[in-house]
């Protein structure tokens, strides 16, 4: 079954894995947990390779570059537009300029006290956004810090007020917020701050009130909904964004694995015009707006402990892509890479004459099943059907395994008593 879901996660933030045996081994993975959006993280003016991308696309997984703070310069860089006719070529659709705008870190401390800093934020965005849109490329509004710093609530709704100020429509109807939510706080239930500010109308920043919920939490979407509403007259598309920066403080893992599943419930499971029980809690729907939720991360990379991600540092599974897995396969949101050949006939290296004898016993069954001649697993895994002819290939269980994981059939050939089965 080959179903968008919301569900989404960063990938590595390093560039060293994009190569083929990369895609290899982390496509089969990311399909089976039923994500269907990557967020490829990239702070520099280099392409992430064309093929790692084209692969993406190919099997039904939308990429969302984040450039981050890449570029905080008034005027886009010549680089810039390259890099974004570039991604637009090959397909890609988001990009996020910036990060936590609404922080001093972000300007620096003598522009940090100036006033108007939202107004000279659009003036920095705009050129950026304009060139995205040029080139068929949604902008996505930056990540605020949430309740810190310049109040992202009150930040959100001044930017977007000075964008209809402005009368730049043609950004409004392409533009995208995002927003990073607080998954692992145990101190706040996971329904916090449910309806936004119409539920909770005495929410003010910088004021906390054990009485009154805020936009700290799952559903942030609906604090920021209701924000555009009232400044653009109707709800923009939405990406959620677990903060990589901010891990869980003093969250057992196993309990932050429960959690993880019960937000992807949440996401996936609940209608979006009804409330039902999860688990023996009633569970509100999040807002329609949300495109996806990504989590982070997939990989613990270096020394460093988070514990939510999904995979050890040796690529080994957690509970927590278990659990993903085995509830995916249930709804039936697992799906396998496609496959850009039928049929594939797997030969080792051979000297020239050799190869010709051999291919002369194979004759009958090329002539019936007109399979692509392979040389390589990386090529064979392009197959939905990979021909082994015994006495002449022998795949160690590791290599099996990946064709399996690819969802490639594996067909055992004898050349000598060769009978052609049916398809």
């Amino acid at each position: 079954m080959n179903s968008q879901t919301k569900l989404g996660i960063f990938y590595f933030s390093n560039d060293q894995h994009y190569h083929s045996k990369e895609r290899e081994r982390w496509l089969p993975e990311l399909l089976a947990l039923g994500i269907s959006w990557l967020v490829l993280t990239n702070e520099k003016l280099i392409a992430i390779p064309e093929p790692f991308i084209e692969a993406l696309i190919e099997n039904g997984i939308t990429p969302v570059i984040r450039l981050g703070n890449i570029a905080i310069s008034p005027k886009p860089s010549p680089e810039f537009e390259l890099l974004v006719r570039t991604y637009s070529q090959w397909g890609v659709q988001y990009l996020q300029l910036f990060d936590r705008p609404n922080l001093s870190s972000f300007w620096g401390s003598k522009s940090w006290v100036n006033a108007q800093l939202v107004e000279r934020f659009i003036d920095l965005f705009l050129p950026y956004a304009e060139i995205l849109i040029k080139y068929r490329i949604q902008p996505i509004f930056p990540c605020l810090e949430v309740a810190k710093g310049f109040w992202d609530t009150s930040f959100l709704r001044l930017a977007l007020q000075s964008i209809v100020r402005r009368r730049h429509q043609w950004l409004l109807e392409k533009l995208i917020l995002s927003a990073y939510v607080d998954l692992y706080d145990l101190s706040r239930p996971l329904s916090w701050g449910a309806g936004g500010q119409e539920r909770w109308p005495n929410a003010k920043p910088y004021q906390f009130s054990p009485n009154t919920e805020d936009q700290r939490g799952l559903y942030i979407a609906d604090w920021y909904e209701t924000i555009a509403k009232a400044a653009v007259d109707k709800p923009l598309p939405i990406i959620l964004f677990d903060d990589p920066i901010k891990q869980p403080v003093r969250v057992p893992e196993p309990e932050v694995t429960q959690r993880t599943l019960q937000v992807i419930q949440r996401l996936l499971d609940v209608p979006a015009d009804e409330t039902h029980a999860i688990e023996g809690s009633l569970s509100e729907p999040l807002a329609a707006e949300i495109l996806c939720l990504n989590f982070c991360p997939l990989v613990i990379e270096g020394r460093e402990s988070d514990p939510r991600a999904w995979y050890s540092p040796n690529g080994q599974p957690k509970a927590v892509a278990d659990l993903i897995r085995s509830y995916c396969n249930q709804k039936g949101l697992n799906r396998t890479p496609n496959h850009s050949l039928s049929h594939a006939l797997l030969l080792p290296q051979l000297e020239a004459s050799h190869l010709h004898r051999e291919l002369e016993k194979l004759k009958p069954f090329i002539m019936h099943y007109q399979p692509t001649i392979v040389f390589s697993l990386s090529e064979a895994l392009k197959a939905k059907h990979v021909w082994l002819p015994e006495g002449l290939v022998k795949l160690a269980e590791p290599e099996l395994a990946e064709l399996e994981n690819h969802g490639c059939v594996i067909h055992p050939l004898n050349p000598t008593g060769m009978s052609i089965a049916s398809d």
